[in-house]
């Protein structure tokens, strides 16, 4: 086991290094001048020559890519064009605030899928309307489902804000779009597991044995469902922690997903690639702790040590 989380460790590493060095490549191909971005009304080819030199923008883009990943090593992620801040210290607050709507869209699916799920499974007279409902919510993007609430509670009912923020009020719509979207394939995979579960011989044994349905759903059959599901999980966390970007832009989140987005208008470049390599340690962080959760709930898992 422990020869496997090291050779996971170091192949998220270079997953991570892999990521960094394409998205520094990726942002010179993106048309615009920094510059121009920072100071658009500027008439002076010698003031935009200036800002250049400044932001050391005329080196060549082998020594700027050899300064940056110099600086990445020492755990410096670059200062602003813009703001003229680390790029820490703008990330850090924001990436707090997508943690927490991160958290909050996991639990939203995880319920909602789960319940769907066991519907499905349980009584097949709603299964047809759990599948409609699946495809449904698998068919809608998530821009148009998170429009169609805040137009619903925010602008019709008037039960949830509409002007943006990160306050426990302004959570509830933003994690209930991930929810729906995510829903569906937790409901797969609830129902496809639990079908197994109740199709094998060890339920069979233990309905032989006179227990009650209740426990057997609960001891047995719902144990199984864990290893995948907690695969999903960690890939979702991860996932949502890279920016939820258009949950975000639709009710006005301040989480790292709009940040990126307000740094690529402004080709604000050292910004952005800081979001993207900080989203790509976050998805490998969090597979690495759902494999090994995994490993401990199920130990069909565990792969052999030689």
């Amino acid at each position: 086991m422990a020869r496997t989380l090291i050779r996971r460790v170091l192949f998220g590493i270079i997953a991570v290094l892999g990521v960094a060095a394409l998205a520094f490549l990726l942002e010179f191909v993106v048309p615009g001048d920094p510059a121009r971005a920072i100071a658009p009304r500027a008439q002076s080819a010698e003031v935009l020559r200036n800002i250049t030199i400044q932001l050391h923008l005329n080196r060549p883009l082998i020594v700027q890519f050899h300064d940056y990943f110099g600086g990445l090593f020492r755990g410096n992620l670059g200062t602003s064009y813009v703001q003229r801040q680390s790029v820490a210290s703008l990330i850090g607050p924001r990436l707090a605030t997508t943690g927490w709507l991160a958290l909050a869209g996991v639990i939203a699916e995880v319920i909602m899928g789960g319940t769907l799920g066991i519907l499905a499974t349980l009584y097949p007279k709603v299964r047809a309307v759990v599948g409609a409902v699946n495809l449904t919510l698998l068919a809608l993007p998530q821009f148009v489902v998170g429009l169609l609430l805040l137009l619903v509670f925010g602008f019709k009912l008037h039960m949830a804000p509409v002007t943006g923020g990160a306050g426990p009020a302004e959570i509830v719509l933003p994690a209930l779009t991930l929810g729906l979207v995510g829903a569906p394939w937790y409901a797969q995979i609830v129902a496809d597991q639990m079908a197994d579960s109740l199709a094998s011989a060890y339920v069979r044994t233990a309905v032989s044995k006179g227990l009650t349905d209740r426990y057997i759903l609960w001891r047995h059959v719902l144990r199984n469902v864990l290893s995948p599901a907690i695969t999903m999980i960690g890939m979702d966390l991860g996932a949502y922690l890279s920016g939820v970007v258009t949950v975000e832009v639709v009710f006005g989140w301040p989480g790292i997903g709009l940040l990126a987005v307000d740094s690529l208008q402004n080709l604000d470049r050292p910004v952005v690639m800081g979001t993207v390599i900080v989203g790509a340690v976050a998805v490998v962080f969090f597979n690495l702790v759902a494999d090994v959760l995994r490993m401990y709930v199920d130990p069909r898992t565990r792969e052999e040590i030689a």
